[in-house]
């Protein structure tokens, strides 16, 4: 079964980071993926200036897991938005799959930077 948690310690999210190539940032939160104990990729983000910086959405070196990163991205943009930023943006959307960005829910402007606007779009619907 998937498991999205939040990465607790800035030392864990560090090795996890490691494990993806992505850059440690110690600035953000951070989320893992998980399978039945195996460790399947990360997500780093910030809440800042009224909005959800997604910086990083990666697999582990050897694993090949879109759905999970998608899962990973939808639910850090779900809590986002639970605390009061409704706007994401993709400050380096060279560190994250384009598609995967779309899929998620992203859009790229004229100038090739990747926003989306979260109020509403994880509201129930009857």
């Amino acid at each position: 079964m998937l498991s999205i948690l939040p990465i607790e310690s800035k030392e864990e999210q560090a090795r996890l980071c490691a494990l993806c190539d992505i850059p440690y940032d110690a600035e953000s939160l951070a989320y893992a993926a998980w399978e039945e104990g195996r460790f399947l990729g990360a997500a780093q983000f910030r809440l800042t200036a009224g909005r959800c910086e997604l910086r990083d959405l990666a697999c582990a070196r050897g694993v090949d897991d879109r759905e999970a990163l998608f899962i990973m991205g939808r639910g850090l943009l779900n809590f986002a938005d639970r605390v009061g930023f409704h706007r994401a943006v993709a400050p380096y959307p060279e560190r994250i799959l384009p598609a995967l960005l779309k899929q998620i829910g992203f859009h790229a402007d004229p100038d090739g930077v990747y926003g989306m606007n979260l109020a509403g779009v994880f509201d129930k619907h009857h």
